[in-house]
């Protein structure tokens, strides 16, 4: 017992003296934790005070801001300078001011040039001007944007990015604010709004381009801003400004995490990269994830929109399209003159049509209707016309009331008024009068001019539909689909209605009938195609398009044709973007720099427009011809001309003619044939890259024989004539020639006058012994076969190319191949025996075939017989050796009336062409005008491509990475 007590008291003492024990540890643990405690919620109440002053300092900043009177859009403007390659070209060749006054002006330029010179320095450079680098718009621009004394900006941080203050007291306080916020105070929005002002020159700042790059990447850094990633991949993609040096592996990585946060510019850089290995290898899987999240947010964009989907953004305009193409009027693509009267003068057709709409007559009616349909769709291809709604609206109106006036309200009045109508040959009155009450319903029920109305969209859907206009019918069938204005949903109805407007080849209603047959599976087939009747029209055809080729709805899954047609999807639905009306607006006032920079964000992202029109600018803004070179003195090189351009900050000259050859190669393979044709003349002649003829003669030829370019004919005629990458043959010369002609009509002057000379040297090197390339009877018999004509004859007719192309088809384009951007471009650059399966490889097998041995033998047998030759062949198989002197004199004589005739057909194209232009123009307007209610046209399906698409028949299948 007592040992049991024992016990109890020796473990009572224990357990007092473990409870003491772990008592005090407590104690002092439990002041530790208090004291941590203490210290994080000072540290939260900091971080909390800071980022509260960081919003305060943001928010006074942009009151400053919003207070100044230079707004958010004005810039500094970069004004075009007055280099000899703009004064030329423009003044001289454009305006066709004669032979005289371009040689004065020549003289004239060559004098100034040569004793401007002498203000240069020792070293090769001229003086530092404030004018050499930007040319403000007006006196008090120049006021607003002098820059702040050195002691001003000596008094910044050091530690932090430099700030250039700003002329306007307000703009300069805040930019103070902003960068305090966004450095000191952490706030994002204040860095990113400092690092927009440094880029894009908001507020009329200087641009700084390092400025921008340092806040954008130090934002992308610390918070993971998705558009800052996105900023800072595309510097490091086209090292703009020399501000960091380019890095493919970088602007992928950013890319990357950009695109992941959601950004739709990165999705379509990574998407356009992906899809042809450009900094990375070739993935089509990782291309069509890309595109397909930039086209699922561009179509859920559409039907977020007003009833019956939103109307799509205004076209993205080419600037070449404002010079009639890059070669100029009738000398671009394949030789089709450009519809310029209309572009030109489309301010006087408007005032015009409104002077003659103020009545009640029949041409008031047609001038009304036709400003209403300008005004409702806008102008947006070379001449920006926005869409005016309330115009459009009381246009139409007139028109529309002036035949379905109150007397017509039944069914039969409103066809006897039509039928008699007829009778009086006024039927054009009532088809326009049809087409203004659909398109007057579908406002209503929009909201677009009008407040909406579900009812008065009904009244006017109605009245169209019973003389079966199309889109009165779809907007009625999707009323009785939706159970709109006050309707009972009847599917059956729909389905007639549609059907109805499907007959009279309305696209809408072939993808509403698409869309019932995609909820049943047994109809896939059916569903696709649908969409693909209305796919070269309408763009929610092309997106289901590419998600049945997706899903495998119907269809194979194909993941490069599915992938095309998201990408066009994703670049046609960009709501709320407007960086190509930015560049465009800011081209046309002469801001060179800030439209570059627009477009080259364009063409990164896998625009074709944006590839080309970047590429233009360049070619426009450097002096790179010989013409231009001879111009300069011996101590002003062609690289200081090309210095005093406006574009001298983005990068080096040399570079800037890289880039040039390297976005011409990406638009031409995207389908731009003159952009083809520009590769070949930037090879020919060694811009941005080493001469290569062969390189030159490849391009030309593609643009010759599958996109039927008549400049490119002409070029390969003139290096077979002239022995120029190829070996000289007369032959193929005219054969291109005559092509050439064939394709281009207009082209008659230059083509009569190298036919001319080209006959000349064949004669006297006939009669000389001298080279000629082919037999005598060969290039005097060339027109007598079949001459080749239009894009169809160009592919069936390719015999016509170089006779050593078959050993050449072999040389691949090394310089397409390799990945200018630093990627591997892991063979799919461009060569000859890549470019489709009926263009050159048809040749080829044809030529490895002989002649055909039915029928007559025609030009290509002749061309192939010539050249299956073999030395010593048999009697009689060359029947025309030689030209007899009755021949001779008559190819003399036809010379010199080819020459007289070229010459007259010189003096009636430039004296007496200009003044038919315009009226043929009004013609050409007045019939398509006649059109414009028309919406019933056929169009191919979209078997031949998307715009844009570079797997298009006829087109060039295979992608050049870079230059």
């Amino acid at each position: 017992m007592a040992q049991k007590t024992v016990r109890k008291r020796v473990l009572l003492s224990c357990t007092v003296l473990l409870a003491v024990a772990l008592f005090v540890s407590a104690d002092a643990g439990s002041q530790d934790a208090f004291n941590f405690g203490v210290e994080r919620f000072h540290e939260g109440a900091e971080t909390q005070n800071k980022i509260e002053n960081g919003k305060k300092l943001y928010q006074e900043a942009v009151e400053l801001l919003e207070a100044s009177p230079i707004k958010s859009n004005q810039r500094v403007f970069v004004k075009q300078q007055s280099s000899l390659a703009r004064s030329f070209l423009s003044d001289e060749l454009q305006k066709q001011k004669g032979i005289l006054p371009t040689a004065l002006r020549l003289v004239t330029q060559g004098v100034v040039s040569f004793f401007k010179s002498n203000s240069a320095n020792d070293d090769g450079t001229t003086p530092t001007s404030s004018s050499s680098t930007s040319t403000p718009t007006t006196e008090n621009e120049n006021e607003d944007t002098q820059e702040s004394s050195e002691s001003t900006s000596n008094n910044n941080n050091a530690a932090k990015p430099a700030v250039r203050r700003h002329r306007n007291a307000n703009i300069a306080k805040a930019m103070d604010l902003l960068e305090k916020a966004g450095y000191e105070y952490s706030n994002d929005d204040a860095l990113w709004t400092l690092a927009n002002m440094y880029f894009h020159g908001q507020y009329k700042t200087k641009r700084d381009l390092g400025q921008a790059f340092d806040m954008y990447a130090s934002l992308a850094d610390r918070s993971g801003n998705g558009t800052a990633q996105q900023m800072v991949g595309f510097m490091y993609s086209t090292g703009l400004g020399n501000v960091v040096e380019r890095d493919e592996a970088k602007a992928m990585l950013y890319t990357t995490f950009s695109a992941w946060a959601n950004d739709t510019a990165a999705e379509l850089t990574l998407g356009y990269k992906y899809l042809h290995g450009i900094g990375t290898k070739k993935s089509c899987d990782d291309s069509l994830f890309y595109y397909k999240r930039a086209a699922d947010k561009a179509h859920a964009m559409y039907i977020s929109g007003p009833p019956l989907g939103r109307n799509m953004p205004p076209i993205k305009g080419r600037l070449t399209d404002n010079d009639g193409g890059t070669y100029g009027y009738g000398a671009s693509g394949p030789g089709e003159p450009e519809d310029s009267a209309f572009a030109s003068n489309i301010k006087d057709f408007i005032e015009f049509h409104r002077y003659i709409a103020d009545g009640e007559n029949p041409e008031a009616r047609a001038a009304q209707f036709q400003l209403g349909i300008l005004f409702y769709t806008g102008n947006a291809v070379k001449v920006t016309i926005p869409r005016d709604y309330v115009k459009a609206g009381g246009y139409l109106k007139k028109v529309a009331e002036s035949f379905f006036t109150p007397k017509l309200n039944t069914e039969v009045a409103i066809v006897e008024a039509k039928e008699q109508r007829k009778r009086e040959g006024r039927i054009r009155d009532v088809e326009d009068a049809v087409f203004a009450a659909a398109l007057l319903g579908r406002m209503y029920w929009r909201g677009e001019g009008f407040k909406a109305s579900e009812s008065d969209a009904l009244h006017w859907f109605k009245k169209a539909a019973i003389l079966e206009n199309p889109v009165a019918l779809n907007g009625l069938g999707v009323m009785y689909l939706k159970g709109a204005a006050g309707l009972s949903v009847n599917r059956a109805t729909a389905i007639e209605l549609f059907s109805k407007a499907a007959e009279l080849k309305y696209p809408e209603a072939k993808v509403n009938l698409g869309l019932i047959c995609l909820e049943n599976p047994e109809y896939y087939e059916e569903a696709y195609r649908y969409f693909w009747e209305a796919g070269r029209q309408n763009f929610q055809a092309v997106y289901y398009l590419g998600k049945m080729h997706y899903d495998g709805l119907g269809v194979p899954k194909e993941c490069e044709q599915s992938a095309r047609y998201f990408k066009y999807v994703a670049e046609r639905g960009d709501w709320g973007d407007t960086l190509f009306s930015d560049s465009y607006d800011a081209y046309q006032a002469g801001d060179v720099e800030y439209a570059a920079i627009g477009y080259l964000q364009a063409a990164e992202r896998g625009f074709e427009v944006g590839q080309s029109n970047f590429a233009w600018i360049l070619d426009r803004e450097l002096p790179t011809t010989h013409y231009l070179t001879m111009l300069t003195s011996p101590k002003r090189s062609p690289l200081m001309a090309m210095a005093e351009t406006a574009l001298v900050s983005l990068a080096s000259p040399s570079r800037l003619l890289e880039m040039a050859l390297v976005y011409w190669t990406r638009s031409a393979n995207q389908g731009d044939v003159d952009a083809r044709v520009k590769m070949g003349d930037y090879y020919y002649k060694g811009i941005g890259t080493e001469l290569d003829y062969k390189k030159a003669r490849a391009c030309y030829q593609v643009a010759a024989e599958i996109e039927s370019s008549a400049m490119a004919m002409w070029n390969l005629g003139w290096m077979h004539e002239n022995g120029v990458g190829v070996a000289k043959d007369f032959h193929l010369a005219k054969r291109w020639y005559d092509r050439s002609l064939t394709t281009n009509k207009i082209a008659v002057l230059p083509v009569s006058l190298s036919l001319a000379k080209l006959n000349a040297r064949f004669i006297w090197s006939y009669l000389t012994g001298g080279e000629t390339g082919a037999d005598a009877s060969s290039f005097w018999s060339i027109g007598s076969g079949k001459a080749s004509s239009g894009r169809g004859s160009a592919n069936k007719d390719t015999s016509s190319g170089d006779a050593t192309a078959a050993g050449e088809e072999q040389a691949v384009d090394q310089g397409a191949n390799k990945n200018e951007n630093g990627g591997d471009a892991g063979g799919n650059g461009w060569d000859l025996n890549k470019i489709g399966n009926d263009g050159v490889k048809k040749w080829t097998n044809q030529k490895q075939a002989g002649p055909s041995s039915d029928g007559d033998p025609d030009d290509t047998e002749r061309f192939q017989q010539r050249h299956n030759r073999q030395p010593g062949g048999a009697e009689g198989e060359d029947d025309e050796m030689f030209m007899d002197d009755e021949e001779l004199v008559e190819s003399v004589v036809i010379i010199g009336l080819c020459m007289v005739v070229g010459y007259l057909m010189y003096v009636r194209q430039f004296r007496f062409g200009n003044q038919q232009q315009p009226q043929q123009q009004g013609n050409q307007n007045n019939d398509g005008n006649n059109n414009n209610g028309n919406q019933q046209q056929p169009q191919q399906p979209p078997m031949g491509g998307l715009p844009g698409d570079p797997n298009a028949p006829g087109r060039f299948a295979y992608y050049a990475a870079g230059g």
